[in-house]
């Protein structure tokens, strides 16, 4: 790395300066927040004060270098290098290589040879030499692989303007430097047959077959086996010949219909049947199920038609190599000839094969002299159907680019077969039967890694075998090179491999060797897209999460819903999108770091960055819009404009539980996305609505991590009020699992916030909050002057939402202290204003607490009225705590009622749930119940484990006036076994933890207490 400015070149002082500032220089114009910095200057391993260290490392910067006084500036709590993309040398090049690439498609072949030369001059040496670290050896990776490609190109380039032995020096020295490069030992070939050195050119070949087999165990690609063939002929200029668009094309059909008039077709002469199947993989591993399904097709197809196969999938899961086993599985019934072609559909460097020049290779392998090969399009295919009729023939078509480019290569007579692959859905080649392949099993893909690495190789470390598969992606053609890398590394370890890997940025290029591998099968596929295509397809892979809908999509490329389907589908249809569910869409990890690098590339940082606002605004109005249905009412921060028409159906509370129940793994991703993409105030507003849909459906570790990113960023933010809501939400997520005491500690903390603000509704909220902690720690007189004070607070204008749950929780307070009319009376009240206001997430609470209360009280057919429907509405609106208290409710009122086995499945029920949940509030509860119904069995040993099991948890969460319960059911197992002294010593300490919390039992164990000592 250089620095020069005013013509000079200026020092930069120091290592990690210098990784510092070719960090930014490698982003300029973009703000790298301090994480990214940290990552990148140590690796993933950043020492405690690796932030602190970052700033005095820019501090350093800018003061020892002048020029990067005004160059090197801080936004928000990141930096950016204000550099334009021309000054910086490998953004130079890149620029240029893309300029090239459009000259060339223009037919300004000279102008791309000037172009891609200037560029190349601008190497002076490695990119990045001296500096180290996956960032840098990712990126460096990538520019290597440009570099290459953009040698290989500029090679084609003046190979099409007609030079070629002077080129044999350069190129034997390009073969020397990468022996594996197959498309330099092609253009090597091409410049010695050119200087009449057609030995010289096979022993080329030989050389690259060679090296391929030892370093890799694969074959020559299908671009220089056909080199090969040419060479041999005689006549290598009739493939060779670089440039397709210089070439004139045969007669093509019209758009209505076959060019007139034809020439006769001439019979060709009798030949020997051509065999031309490559060879069948001796390691062919696993598509057991897909290879029958593909024989069964062949075999069901009526005698009277051609039978016509498609496979078709994403770059590299193994098409070609299933097509070729099944054919050499069934090949012996087709006596008259096996050809295979590739078509070069999708073969990077080269333009897909016309139909007419595939005919022509197949009429010359009949024997058909090639005086007689009509040139007439339609007599040519005439020709090459005559051939067939009569004759049992098996085609293999690969790599095919579309529909038109197949029909007219199929035969017209029955008895043959076709078998096509292609990374395009062929969906309307008529009569055609279709597999699509999706990538390797796990076990299936273990098992090739390990038959090609050698069965030695990974059985000592079989975890990271399995850790490398799944970062190959469960791909065929990926899994092969690294295993082949293993094989003939002998020094590495399944480790090392894995650890190259894992690195996101540049896993793609270890995945990929020369015009072979992933970046190259994938590059032909986003190649062949439309231009109003592939921007929508880079800006997907900024798309949070493992999936995603039509909605997202809209939002996120700001485009209409049914363009954005439309899109989609397209994708779908080329192989770079899959679908795991209908409506639902998935980018292969591969794929993915595909997309990302091209976004990196070809979209400016704001563009990113309004795309990815344009999504958050999207999930925000979605989350409002679930709150709404669900708990309307309830405070929330205001939107800032009007509501796009990309959200999904929202009619019911069934409909919001299924949104979140599809989406929900997106959400915590797409926070934290939005705090580090500076989006501080989207970040902290999604962390509001969207986890407390996952709250609510009992997704409470990412609720939690959900609130801590809401809070970072409202801190970033410097915003007060933010950080107030954000509190309160979080101090309520941890009540709910039962982390009390952390609880406790967040609600103040946001209380003090509201308090030094003035905000007195505020300060209400938060006491209510405070409240549930002390109700949930059994301070039921703390819990009752908190919210008490909180009515007072709100004011007149509080919501019917706020009355209605500082009334319920108000009377769960006095429920556990005994006075049930105080309680039924704020439970009906709390009923009533969530019916004024249609809020069926605070009625199904209500209704619920109604149940428990008036169990309590004794008039049990009521309170399972009131259990069963608010049981019933806490399912629909999808509230999993709802649930699993309704249900260990239940359970006691059907205990009460005399039905311990119906308690016990209501119990289980509520146990199973709160566990899923991490709720311990309600998994005490759950085994409380539980016990007491095993006890009214007679299930002594069963009862004395879920007492205990409330002990523990009771003391682990600080709950400990549940210990009066627990206690309490102990001492009833001791009496009924005799152990007198045991009972005595449960009831001593039940009392206490009922005394300590003034319960009602306290009378109850009391008097049982005496009689324990008097008996």
């Amino acid at each position: 790395m250089e620095l020069w400015a005013g013509g000079r070149r200026h020092a930069v002082p120091g290592p990690r300066q210098q990784r510092l500032l070719a960090v930014l220089l490698l982003s300029p114009g973009r703000v790298l927040t301090p994480d990214a910095l940290v990552d990148a200057l140590w690796d993933g391993g950043p020492p405690p004060t690796g932030r602190r260290q970052v700033n005095n490392a820019v501090a350093a910067l800018r003061r020892s270098v002048a020029p990067l006084r005004d160059l090197v500036v801080r936004r928000g709590t990141g930096y950016l290098a204000m550099v334009a993309q021309e000054q910086i040398d490998c953004h130079r090049f890149t620029h240029a290589v893309e300029s090239a690439k459009r000259q060339r498609e223009r037919g300004l072949s000279r102008d791309a040879i000037q172009t891609l030369t200037s560029a190349l001059g601008l190497w002076r040496g490695p990119a990045f030499a001296g500096l180290s670290g996956q960032v840098f050896d990712a990126t460096a990776a990538r520019l290597h692989e440009e570099r290459l490609a953009a040698v290989e190109g500029l090679t084609d380039l003046r190979l099409a303007e007609g030079e070629g032995a002077g080129l044999v020096a350069e190129l034997k020295g390009l073969c020397a430097e990468h022996p594996l490069h197959e498309g330099f030992a092609r253009q090597l070939m091409i410049a010695l047959c050119r200087a009449e050195r057609q030995q010289d050119a096979l022993a080329a070949y030989d050389r690259i077959r060679q090296a391929l087999a030892d370093e890799l165990g694969l074959d020559p690609g299908p671009a220089l086996r056909t080199a090969h063939q040419q060479v041999l002929r005689g006549a290598p200029e009739t493939v060779l010949t670089v440039s397709p668009a210089n070439r004139p094309e045969p007669r093509q059909p019209t758009a209505d219909g076959w060019p007139a008039p034809a020439e006769a077709a001439p019979t060709p002469q009798p030949h020997a049947a051509p065999y031309l199947l490559p060879h069948d993989l001796a390691d062919f591993t696993g598509r057991i199920d897909e290879t029958s399904q593909v024989v069964a097709m062949v075999d069901g197809a009526p005698a009277t038609a051609v039978s016509v196969v498609t496979l078709d999938g994403m770059a590299g899961v193994g098409k070609t190599t299933l097509a070729v086993r099944v054919a050499h599985l069934i090949g012996d019934r087709y006596p008259d000839g096996r050809f295979f072609v590739d078509l070069r559909g999708h073969t990077p460097g080269q333009r897909a094969l016309t139909p007419a020049a595939a005919l022509e290779l197949f009429l010359l392998h009949l024997g058909t002299p090639p005086e007689l090969i009509p040139q007439n399009y339609e007599a040519r295919v005439g020709a090459w159907r005559s051939a067939l009729a009569g004759r049992r023939v098996l085609l293999v078509l690969d790599n095919a680019a579309s529909e038109a480019q197949i029909r007219p290569l199929l035969p017209g007579t029955p008895g043959s077969v076709v078998l096509i692959t292609s990374r395009r859905r062929l969906a309307t080649l008529e009569g055609a039967q279709s597999l699509s392949l999706d990538p390797l099993p796990h076990d299936d893909a273990v098992d090739l890694f390990t038959r090609v690495a050698g069965p030695d190789r990974g059985a000592r470390e079989p975890a990271l075998v399995g850790e490398v598969v799944r970062l190959c992606g469960l791909l065929p053609l990926t899994i092969r090179i690294a295993a082949s890398r293993l094989r003939h590394r002998p020094a590495w370890r399944v480790a090392d491999l894995a650890y190259r890997l894992r690195d996101e940025r540049r896993r793609i290029h270890e995945l990929s060797l020369g015009d072979r591998g992933a970046l190259a099968a994938f590059h032909v596929s986003y190649q062949q897209l439309p231009d109003d295509q592939r921007g929508p397809f880079r800006l997907l892979s900024l798309l949070p999460g493992p999936d995603f809908g039509h909605h997202d999509a809209a939002a996120l490329l700001d485009l209409p819903l049914a363009h954005s389907e439309d899109l989609l589908e397209a994708l779908l249809d080329a192989h770079l999108l899959t679908q795991r569910s209908a409506g639902r869409y998935h980018l292969h990890d591969l794929v993915l770091h595909y997309a990302r690098s091209l976004l990196e590339r070809h979209e400016s940082a704001s563009h990113q960055r309004r795309a990815f606002q344009r999504l958050s605004e999207h999930y925000l109005r979605l989350g409002h819009a679930i709150e709404q249905l669900v708990d309307p009412g309830r405070h929330l921060a205001p939107l800032d404009s009007a509501a796009p028409a990309t959200l999904p159906t929202l009619r019911t509370v069934a409909d919001a539980r299924s949104t979140v129940a599809i989406g929900h793994r997106t959400f915590l991703p797409l926070i934290g996305q939005a705090r580090d993409r500076g989006l501080l105030r989207e970040a902290w507003q999604l962390s509001l609505v969207l986890s407390s849909c996952l709250l609510r459906q009992g997704y409470v570790d990412e609720a939690l991590d959900g609130y801590e990113l809401g809070l970072e960023a409202a801190r970033s933010a410097d915003d007060a009020e933010a950080q107030a809501m954000v509190l309160r939400s979080l101090g309520f997520a941890h009540i709910s699992v039962g982390r009390l005491a952390d609880a406790l500690a967040t609600l103040r903390d946001g209380l003090a916030i509201e308090r030094r603000r003035g905000n007195q509704p505020g300060v209400g909220r938060f006491l209510n909050n405070i409240g549930v902690a002390h109700i949930r720690m059994g301070q039921y007189a703390d819990a009752i002057a908190a919210l008490s004070e909180v009515t007072d607070l709100l004011g007149d204008g509080r919501s019917e939402r706020d009355r209605a749950i500082t009334l319920g929780n108000l009377g769960v307070a006095h429920t556990q202290l005994g006075r049930y009319e105080e309680a039924r009376e704020h439970f009906n009240q709390m009923l009533d204003l969530s019916e004024r206001s249609d809020n069926r997430s605070t009625a199904a609470l209500a209704l619920i607490n109604l149940g428990w209360v008036h169990t309590k009280i004794g008039e049990l057919d009521t309170a399972m009225d009131y259990l069963n429907h608010g049981l019933t509405l806490n399912r629909e609106i999808g509230s999993k705590e709802g649930e699993g208290r309704g249900r260990y409710m239940l359970a006691d009122c059907l205990l009460a009622r005399g039905n311990p086995a119906e308690a016990m499945r209501h119990s289980r029920d509520a146990l199973s749930l709160a566990r899923k949940i991490n709720n311990q509030d309600i998994e005490s509860h759950a085994q409380n119940v539980l016990g007491r119904a095993h006890l009214a069995q007679g299930e002594l040993e069963e009862a004395a484990r879920c007492f205990e099991s409330v002990l523990l948890i009771s003391e682990r969460s600080g709950q400990t006036f549940k210990a009066a319960t627990a206690h309490s059911g102990l001492a009833r197992i001791a009496t009924l076994r005799g152990a007198q002294k045991d009972a005595i010593n449960h009831w001593e300490r039940g009392l206490a933890a009922a005394l300590a919390s003034k319960l009602p039992e306290a009378d109850d164990i009391r008097l049982q207490l005496s009689r324990a000592r008097s008996g």
